[in-house]
Formats: structure tokens, C-alpha cells, sequence
């Protein structure tokens, strides 16, 4: 049964679309909050976490179940023009099928009214409510673990945050699944066993030592994760040493996301476990500082529900700078759903290689021709399928540092640089950036991926890896889509 909290009011009150919405799933519970701006009054509702049950995420019910205890709570439905979710595992719930980020939106449209919404990772709103839309890295730990960095072009770049089964290094579930264990060597009398507090406090949170292998819930190992944190503040050596992998774990984390180009050297701790164990979070901090004593540490201005609050407010008021993220941020703006880029690709950035040598005259500019390719067509559309008459012929210029290639939205106000009118090709489909001395290029997780084949090459049957750099020549082909090239060219006067 959800809880109401925060300031009280009637219908009357919530009626006006001026509010905004944001909504938080954790590891332990959920909540709603409606504002009406910055400094203004909020009205919140509490409720239980969400679960996998048959296969399926419950999300969509707590998010239902919160709106209607909101409404019941407060005297009637709010009309809100924006409403955000960030929730925990959204990546894995989406990319395993367990989670249709549509139904979310569907409820969130019928419920609170609204015709723009954002389902997200709570890594997004995390680091939205704890640093703000700027560059930077924020680590969020509570249940789980992830480091979250945002670079100057708006890229978003993650380290771990995968769940409990195979990442989550360092978090509340993890520590408190090694303490157990720890208590159950000192049981047997093996090596590096806990201390007689820790095998107690097992006992007492977790039951008697035969039900302890049928443990399996992540939400009761995180909240084990307090009494491991004060027996090595008690001089337990096991939990000491938990607590230290535990915390170079994390700052390795934060160490990856900042470690990309365009990254502030700035961090942000947030997430209940940190928040309650300062002296962990110095421990964490300093093995960050050992590996990057350039980072300037900052404190934390919120937490992943004012984030969530942020990312409605944003958009309300940049509804064309908040751009769907393959696979942290579903975006829609207006009644029907987004038919396009499907979530299903995981988001990897990858090191970069060392650049081709260039050409020893260098040309005085660069530019892309864009043409329609029927032999690349043959091997991508299907027989039957439309495929474009056109078979040239555009020459763009190459400006700036970085340009993205994609198909354009004129209704949600999505034009990227450089636009395909091909089907197959991703809103933000790949990017060409000025790298190192070199133009490259990279895949921004598209749902068809970016093929490059070299000059005089056959066609390319291996796509990019999301986030994998590619370096290129004059004269290497870039194919997106069902049918469209482009081939970089080396001019040597301006391209007009």
C-alpha cells in the first residue's frame, strides 16, 4: 500500500499542467514525487520495489500503483507536462525482454495526464540529481553499483552497473553476499573467517545457518551491508578486507567513465550505502584520488528522484536536446509510441586505436559524399522491400569536431548533421568526429549498425561494436541503413 507523504492538497491544487512528475524504483522501495518547480511545493507517495515475476517486470504495476495511491492520497489525478522514471536495472529488464519501456509511458500518459515522458536507468537520473546535466561522472551506490559519466557533447558512458548476477562490484547486495560467506568460513573454522559479532548479526538477519543457502534476495544481502561496514569498524579483518576490494572496485568504476575523452575530471558520490557510511566513502575516494589526483571531488546536490524531477523538467523546456539513449534513456513526446530504435543493444564505448597515418599533402579540407548503393542494398533490404531511387548524390562538408549522421524527426525536433532519409538508418545512428589528427568513425548504437570498408575494398560484412572507433582514409566507405554510403573524400579546396 503506497505511503503519502510530503505536503498535503486537493485536486484543485494539482489540476494545472505547469507541474512535473518524477518517479524512483529501487532496490528497496519506490516513490513518486509531483513538483511544481524548483523551491516550490512537492507532494509524495511511497511505495514497495518493483520484481521479475513469470518472466516479466513488474515496473509497470508500481508505477500504475503509485499514480492511483497518488491520486486516492491527494483527492484526484494530477496533470503534469512532464513526467520521468528512473529505475534500477533498466538496461538488463530491457535488453533480456522483461521490460516493454512503452507500457511505462502508456501509463504515465493515461495516468498523470502528460503527452512527454522518460523511462530511464536510474544511472541517468543518479547522476542528473547528484551533478546536474553538465559533464562528469557520478558513482551511485546502494543495492547495486554504477559509475555514470555525461562528456561535453552529451554522450553518456557507464561502468558496470550490470545486476547482481554477474556485476554490481562493490555495492550494498555485494558486500553483504561476502560477509555471509565470511560467517560461514569462521562457522566451519576455515581461513578468513569473520568475526563472532558478524556470525551473529548472519544469524540474526539472515536466520539459522542451515537456511543460509537458500538465500537469494538481493534486497536482504544489501541490507546486511550496514553490520559488515561496523564489524570492520569493529576490527573484524574479513569485513576489512571486503570493504577494501569492495571500495577499489568502485573507484576503478569511476576511474573507466571519467577516463573518456570530453569527461570533466569531476565526481559525485550518491546512493544510500555512501551516504550512510562516510568512512567507506573515504575509502572509496581515496583509491580514486591514488589513480586520478586530478579529479576535483564535489558534494552530492541530490538524489536520483530530484534527478528524476530534473529529467521531466528538461523536458518541458529542451524537448529537443533530450535524445533517446540506446539503452539508458527512452524518450517519448507526443500521444504514440516511438516506432524506431528499438532497446535492445548495449551501450559500449570502446578504447581507440592509433590513427592511420595521413596523407603527406594534406588536403585543405574534408568532406562526405551520400549516395544510394544498389549493391549494398541487395544484401540488406529485403527482396520486395522499397529501396530509394535516388542514387546520389549529396556532398557535405566536414565542420566542426563532431557530426552525427541520422535520420531526422521533424515532429519531436530531432535534425542531426548529417541526415539520411533511409529507413534503416537510427535517429542518432553514428557519429564522425575529428579525433587525434583524423577524422573516424563511431556506431552510437544503432539498431542496424555502421559498416566501413576501406577503398577498393568488397563490401564490409562485419558491423562497428557500439562505441568501436574507426579511422578513416579518403576514399573509405561508411554504410548505414538499407542502402545509403558514404564515402569520406580529401577535397583540396572548400566544399560549398
Amino acid at each position: 500500500m503506497p505511503i503519502a507523504t510530503g505536503q498535503q492538497g486537493g485536486a484543485s491544487g494539482l489540476e494545472t499542467d505547469t507541474r512535473v512528475a518524477g518517479v524512483d524504483i529501487g532496490g528497496t522501495g519506490s516513490r513518486l514525487r509531483v513538483s511544481t518547480g524548483p523551491g516550490g511545493k512537492s507532494y509524495e507517495i511511497a511505495g514497495p520495489p518493483a520484481a521479475v515475476v513469470g518472466g516479466r517486470s513488474t515496473v509497470p504495476d508500481v508505477v500504475r500503483n503509485l499514480c492511483r495511491g497518488f491520486a486516492a492520497e491527494f483527492g484526484g489525478r494530477p496533470r503534469v507536462a512532464a513526467a520521468a522514471v528512473g529505475m534500477r536495472g533498466f538496461r538488463s529488464l530491457t535488453q533480456a525482454g522483461k521490460l516493454d519501456p512503452n507500457r511505462v509511458h502508456d501509463i504515465l500518459a493515461e495516468e498523470l495526464r502528460t503527452s512527454s515522458t522518460a523511462v530511464s536507468s536510474d544511472a541517468v537520473t543518479a547522476h542528473l540529481g547528484a551533478l546536474g546535466a553538465g559533464p562528469g561522472a557520478t558513482l551511485a551506490v546502494g543495492t547495486g553499483a554504477v559509475a555514470v559519466a555525461c562528456d561535453d557533447v552529451g554522450r553518456w558512458h557507464l561502468a558496470d552497473g550490470m545486476g547482481p548476477h554477474v556485476g554490481d562490484n562493490g555495492g550494498g547486495a555485494w558486500i553483504g553476499r561476502r560477509g555471509l560467506d565470511a560467517a560461514a568460513r569462521s562457522m566451519d573454522g576455515r581461513r578468513m573467517g569473520a568475526s563472532p559479532g558478524l556470525v551473529r548479526a548472519a544469524e540474526e538477519h539472515f536466520g539459522r545457518r542451515e537456511q543460509w543457502t537458500s538465500v537469494n534476495n538481493v534486497s536482504l544481502f544489501a541490507a546486511f551491508a550496514p553490520q559488515v561496514i561496523a564489524e570492520a569498524g569493529n576490527g573484524d579483518l574479513a569485513c576489512r578486507q571486503i570493504l577494501d576490494e569492495a571500495a577499489q572496485s568502485l573507484a576503478d568504476g569511476l576511474c573507466a567513465v571519467l577516463s573518456h575523452p570530453g569527461v570533466e575530471p569531476v565526481a559525485v558520490t550518491t546512493g544510500k550505502l555512501l551516504m550512510h557510511a562516510p568512512v567507506f566513502r573515504s575509502m572509496v575516494l581515496q583509491h580514486l584520488l591514488e589513480k586520478r589526483a586530478d579529479v576535483r571531488v564535489q558534494p552530492s546536490a541530490g538524489l536520483p528522484i530530484d534527478g528524476a524531477l530534473a529529467l521531466a523538467r528538461m523536458l518541458t523546456a529542451h524537448p529537443d536536446v533530450v535524445q533517446e539513449h540506446v539503452p539508458l534513456l527512452a524518450v517519448r513526446i507526443g500521444a504514440g509510441p516511438r516506432l524506431d530504435d528499438s532497446i535492445t543493444m548495449p551501450k559500449v564505448v570502446l578504447p581507440a586505436v592509433r590513427p592511420m597515418e595521413r596523407l603527406e599533402n594534406t588536403p585543405r579540407a574534408w568532406a562526405v559524399e551520400i549516395r544510394s548503393d544498389f549493391e549494398w542494398s541487395a544484401d540488406q533490404v529485403p527482396e520486395g522491400d522499397m529501396v530509394s531511387s535516388v542514387s546520389a548524390d549529396a556532398v557535405v562538408p566536414l565542420t566542426g569536431e563532431r557530426l552525427v549522421v541520422g535520420r531526422a524527426s521533424r515532429s519531436r525536433g530531432v535534425v542531426p548533421d548529417i541526415v539520411c532519409e533511409d529507413t534503416g538508418v537510427s535517429r542518432r545512428h553514428c557519429e564522425i568526429a575529428w579525433v587525434e589528427g583524423g577524422w573516424s568513425v563511431v556506431d552510437l548504437g544503432s539498431a542496424n549498425g555502421t559498416y566501413v570498408a576501406a577503398r577498393g575494398d568488397a563490401l564490409p560484412t562485419e558491423p562497428l561494436r557500439p562505441g568501436e572507433r574507426r579511422w578513416l582514409s579518403d576514399g573509405d566507405r561508411i554504410y548505414v541503413g538499407g542502402w545509403t554510403c558514404l564515402t569520406t573524400r580529401a577535397v583540396t579546396a572548400n566544399v560549398r
